[in-house]
């Protein structure tokens, strides 16, 4: 779960839901200048599906005593993440291979790139990046062999689309939460080399963002997700459960335009 400052309230954005406009964003992506990905339909699946392991959970959220609102996928327990992360990477397979390679390599890609600091949880992420990796060799050996999948397979085609699912990942992050200041991301593949992307919050509340340079098919995009209004804090975790269903609905819009 995601939480985003609305003034004194608190918008709650599921998993799910936040991988939704990661999902929005790949189907957007792509132009002259940042080339396009194929196989264009699994790739989407993978950005728009990676979190849908976080369904149950987000279902009954726990509650961080600390701050008196739901766990964000950032403070739950190291084998809590890495067993959802399993479980997602487990149903999009029930999807697609491919998209389920993706997602594999995108979670296993995390965890190498941001290794707990704890003994015990690095033990679980090693646990994990071994079944991760068989899994994926498993899975590419299936793929080179297709016959349609074959020519899509090569190392540096799916190294570059798992790079652009992490990309829309966080792209979508700093969206739902709220994008307060410049930043820039770095390394970002283009048609004929690497660029940085320049993000700039346009408004107070974030959600009007340039873009430079510009990665998109068209002049702008229009995003949108829901979340649920939050407006107290809780005590125990039947309580924020229950003001969760009950909340009322948020539409929350996000317009990427150029400088």
């Amino acid at each position: 779960m995601l939480l985003r400052k609305e003034g004194e309230d608190v918008i709650a954005i599921t998993q799910p839901a936040h991988a939704w406009v990661a999902g929005q964003l790949a189907r957007h992506w792509g132009n002259n200048a940042f080339g396009s990905f194929e196989p264009h339909e699994e790739v989407s699946l993978a950005a728009a599906l990676h979190d849908v392991g976080f369904l149950d959970w987000e279902m009954a959220p726990t509650l961080n005593s600390k701050t008196g609102l739901p766990h964000t996928f950032l403070e739950l327990p190291a084998q809590a993440h890495l067993g959802i992360w399993t479980k997602s990477i487990q149903q999009v397979l029930k999807y697609d291979r491919y998209a389920a390679l993706l997602v594999s390599m995108h979670f296993t890609w995390l965890c190498e790139s941001q290794p707990s600091q704890v003994d015990e949880d690095r033990s679980l992420e090693k646990k994990f990046r071994g079944e991760q990796e068989q899994l994926q060799t498993s899975i590419i050996t299936s793929l080179e062999n297709d016959y349609y999948y074959g020519p899509l397979s090569g190392e540096g085609m799916i190294q570059r689309n798992r790079e652009l699912v992490s990309l829309w990942d966080w792209l979508s992050l700093l969206l739902c939460m709220g994008l307060q200041e410049e930043r820039v991301i770095e390394n970002v593949r283009t048609a004929g080399g690497v660029t940085h992307l320049k993000l700039c919050p346009k408004d107070e509340s974030g959600t009007r963002v340039s873009v430079e340079p510009w990665p998109f098919q068209d002049d702008s995009v229009s995003l949108r997700c829901e979340g649920r209004q939050l407006v107290q804090t809780y005590s125990r975790r039947g309580e924020l459960q229950e003001a969760l269903r009950a909340a009322s609905p948020v539409t929350l819009k996000f317009e990427l335009v150029r400088r």
